[in-house]
């Protein structure tokens, strides 16, 4: 019999294999404080099937004795913020695996308070599905060092297991940006759920042609490099896990996502008594994953010596400040467009949800250890003093935009991690124009300006989920209403709502300052109609909106800056906007000048 899961959840006898020496981790600015003891890299032993026949039904009562892989330490989970975790039956697991010629087996007993399946008609390929899951990724060719484009990740492969009514087993290929389902003749899960005893069994058959190379079969002693990851949702309205348990999550203070256990295939359950298998080191790599530090910072030091300039049309856009310029955002172009969107939407969530160990890995190296320096370094040029009567307009490494003047400070979409840490004391209000996107808003930092004493201002005009804060509650900005302040900024939404009372997708703002310049947010869905005359003295602009040109047109704005420039791609149906596109959209507001800002640059803008 399956070594049985007793209640409490520690007392089952753990037959993992833990590697000799733990996975080395270096220390992290801003990353949470190590914790006295961290877990060794986890060794797993796959014991053959046998002549057991197993029914792929959720019940694991059938299945042999075999060696148990935890999932229920607290140095294993992620997010325990707000009460998120309380404890192992809010979360904990264990699992198993076994192996014959044509597929591996897998199953995990779950101890969960509160069940999420995924909802009917719901599954979408092209999006991460909202459910309790498991996570299972394999490395066979063990060369995977890091999140993001690294060449490691090629062969790699993620399964993903749910409460589906399909019994389907999605294939994730989150380096590309692709899903599929796989043969239910050869691949099948199924999830049952005892409510009663609040444990969710998980039972599934993979088969090795999709998890191997091309040709590869299965051999004793073969080691792949393999990752479980357990995402719990706990709350009805939330599209991101509040909780998660990894195999590897305890191994460091930070949770590297780049660092994977290792299992092995062995030919009969001698290795349970007492004969431990040598594992093979992880092989060395040909290439470094990512570009190095050295890289990063040599890209900043570009960016400092060749600044912004203003297009005038007295050039094509692309010579606009010059080829050395055009160099250094055509290189951080490269970079943004090849990071992962998976990646980046899974970024976000960790950030959302509070699950620093995990925000800190991501931000360990590539391109978000890049978005962490340059917001270090415009949270150190903020400090600077802002002429009176004007703003300083600083592009936002991740995305979004910070306003500071001599006297006011605030925010419009700010997005990535620890911006709380480094912009706190310029958030005097925050403005979001798409608060339905993950993307362009940091729900802690959020949260703090909810709970802070007094509360700070956040105009949104659609309600979102947001942790503490219960939906019914949320202030909204209504579409054509006036918002004043004691410091005297007047905020004006724009648009109005359609016949039947819904509202746009994204919002717009007209924003005034006093003895400052005039502002104005134009967001995807404005309208040129809904559009004053008033002057305005800058004007951000939405490269999506589909009247872009006619608003400017209208407007006469003294400065148009664009939006959304060195973004990732966050949505699977829009293809981002490149830098030629930018630069297309630059000529096609002439003779309106313009400026486009890369990630953590600034400009002042003055009244005219």
């Amino acid at each position: 019999m399956l070594t049985k899961w007793c209640v409490p959840l520690l007392s089952i006898p753990s037959l993992l294999l833990p590697a000799q020496n733990p996975a080395p981790t270096a220390p992290v600015p801003g990353a949470p404080q190590a914790r006295p003891e961290v877990m060794l890299l986890p060794q797993i032993v796959v014991l053959p099937r046998g002549k057991t026949e197993i029914s792929v039904d959720g019940a694991l009562t059938e299945w042999p004795e075999l060696p148990g892989i935890r999932l229920d330490d607290r140095r294993q989970i992620s997010g325990t913020a707000h009460n998120a975790w309380r404890g192992p039956d809010d979360l904990g697991a264990i699992a198993f695996m076994m192996w014959d010629d044509e597929a591996l087996w897998f199953g995990c007993a779950v101890r969960d308070d509160w069940h999420r399946a995924l909802e009917a008609a719901t599954l979408a390929l092209s999006e991460i599905p909202v459910a309790d899951s498991v996570v299972l990724t394999f490395d066979p060719e063990r060369n995977t060092r890091a999140i993001g484009p690294d060449p490691g990740r090629r062969e790699d492969r993620e399964f993903w297991l749910a409460d589906e009514a399909g019994r389907q087993v999605v294939q994730w290929d989150r380096l590309r940006g692709s899903a599929r389902v796989l043969e239910e003749a050869k691949a099948r899960v199924v999830v049952l759920h005892d409510k009663q005893k609040g444990i969710t069994s998980y039972e599934a058959r993979l088969p090795w042609s999709e998890i191997l190379p091309v040709g590869k079969k299965p051999t004793v002693g073969d080691v792949l490099d393999v990752q479980i990851v357990i995402n719990d949702f706990d709350e009805t309205t939330d599209s991101m896990p509040q909780t998660r348990a990894g195999l590897t999550f305890g191994v460091g203070p930070i949770v590297d996502p780049g660092l994977l256990a290792s299992l092995m295939l062995v030919p009969d359950a001698s290795a349970l008594n007492g004969v431990v298998p040598t594992f093979p080191p992880k092989p060395g790599t040909a290439q470094a994953p990512l570009p190095g530090k050295e890289f990063w910072e040599q890209l900043s030091a570009r960016l400092v010596q060749n600044p912004p300039v203003v297009h005038d049309g007295k050039s094509v856009p692309a010579d606009c400040g010059g080829t050395k310029r055009l160099a250094v955002l055509e290189a951080i172009e490269e970079q943004v467009a090849s990071f992962p969107r998976v990646d980046f939407l899974e970024f976000h969530q960790r950030i959302h949800r509070r699950m620093l160990r995990e925000v800190a890995g991501y931000t360990l190296r590539g391109l978000p250890s890049w978005w962490r320096q340059r917001l270090q370094s415009v949270s150190k040029q903020a400090e600077d003093p802002v002429p009176e009567g004007a703003v300083r307009v600083f592009r936002l490494p991740t995305g979004g935009w910070l306003f500071r003047s001599a006297t006011r400070n605030f925010l419009v979409d700010p997005s990535g991690a620890d911006l709380a840490e480094f912009l706190w004391g310029a958030t005097e209000f925050c403005i979001l124009t798409q608060p339905l996107d993950m993307t362009t808003r940091n729900d802690q930092l959020l949260v703090g300006m909810f709970t802070a004493e007094p509360p700070r201002p956040a105009y949104h005009h659609i309600a979102f989920h947001l942790p503490l804060v219960p939906m019914e509650r949320m202030p909204l900005a209504e579409l054509g209403k006036t918002y004043g302040q004691a410091s005297g900024i007047q905020l004006h939404v724009l648009g109005k709502p359609a016949a039947d009372g819904t509202v746009p997708y994204s919002g717009s703002y007209r924003i005034e300052l006093p003895k400052g310049p005039r502002l104005l947010l134009v967001g995807q869905n404005l309208r040129a109609e809904d559009v004053g005359e008033e002057p305005v003295d800058l004007l951000l602009l939405s490269p999506l909106n589909a009247e872009a040109v006619a608003i400017v047109r209208k407007v006469k704005p003294a400065m148009v800056f664009l939006d959304g420039a060195f973004a990732c791609q966050s949505q699977p149906t829009l293809p981002r906007i490149t830098l030629r596109q930018f630069h297309a959209m630059q000529a096609a507001l002439q003779p309106t000048p313009s400026v486009l800002l890369a990630p953590g640059e600034s400009w002042d803008v003055k009244r005219q």
